[in-house]
């Protein structure tokens, strides 16, 4: 939706209402339904792909639900003034509409390509930032009170942190074009593997963090071992900062073949059960 009002009260009040609406629209059902399948519905038939055994408390759920709503509020306030600034001429971003311009697909996916690695980029150094000794206690410490994250802890953030989290398409949007959808999908995306690598389950194979290819894609025990062991292990989509910069866990290969064992052993274990 693309508000062509201006900056009277009222239209202000529709933009920053839109945008809180989309944001908790398009987080709480997503996280919810995950954690529903994942901890409730399902968690029989999850179980064995559970990466810790233990599973959180009630409390530490309740405080990331209330906590990712503080999230939504901050991103939602960072739309709205990017709408504010650009009415006021302050700055100009280039999403477009009409799917023709800069060369129709072919620039589609490479800005969605871009806009991966910028965030990627962002992501990794702005999380090492809130790892600093200076910062860690005051900022990231809330996020790090889901020491076994949920699908619900993927928006967990103080509200300075948040800040960090969204601001990160704004300085892309200044400099390249892109298609509204196209925009749309990556934020989706952005959401579900963040989600993902929350959830507290491991579904990828055994040997994908040795493959040759598959070892630069990051998985959710990668994620899960940050909130367990703190410094290290701080990449989003992909494992490259943190095998070019050393910040890989030593541990993180073996740890992610004990899970994937534990949950063969796990099925073996069912079937021979299921024969008998």
């Amino acid at each position: 939706m693309m508000f062509n009002c201006g900056l009277e009260f009222d239209c202000l009040l529709k933009v920053g209402s839109y945008n809180i609406f989309m944001n908790i629209v398009r987080y709480y059902p997503f996280a919810g339904l995950l954690f529903a399948l994942f901890y409730m519905w399902k968690k029989s038939d999850f179980v064995r792909f559970k990466i810790q055994e233990k599973y959180p408390n009630i409390d530490k759920i309740k405080k990331e639900i209330i906590q990712s709503f503080v999230t939504l509020i901050v991103f939602s306030g960072i739309a709205t003034t990017v709408y504010i600034l650009n009415k006021l001429n302050v700055i100009h971003t280039k999403m477009y509409r009409d799917p023709e311009l800069y060369g129709g697909v072919s620039y589609m996916i490479l800005s969605f390509i871009l806009i991966t690695i910028w965030h990627e980029t962002w992501f990794y150094w702005a999380h090492r930032i809130m790892h600093h000794k200076k910062i860690y206690s005051y900022v990231h410490a809330v996020h790090h009170q889901s020491v076994n994250p949920t699908p619900i802890a993927a928006y967990n953030f103080h509200w300075i942190e948040a800040i960090f989290e969204g601001i990160y398409l704004v300085p892309f949007l200044l400099v390249f074009p892109m298609y509204y959808p196209v925009f749309l999908i990556h934020t989706f995306y952005a959401m579900f593997l963040n989600m993902y690598f929350h959830s507290g389950f491991e579904f990828y194979p055994k040997g994908f963090t040795t493959n040759s290819i598959f070892k630069w894609i990051n998985t959710s025990t990668h994620h899960n071992l940050h909130h367990t062991k703190f410094n290290g292990n701080y990449g989003l989509y992909f494992n490259f900062w943190d095998r070019v910069m050393g910040t890989n866990f030593k541990q993180y290969e073996e740890a992610y073949e004990k899970v994937v064992q534990k949950r063969d052993t796990f099925q073996q274990t069912e079937e021979l059960a299921s024969i008998r």
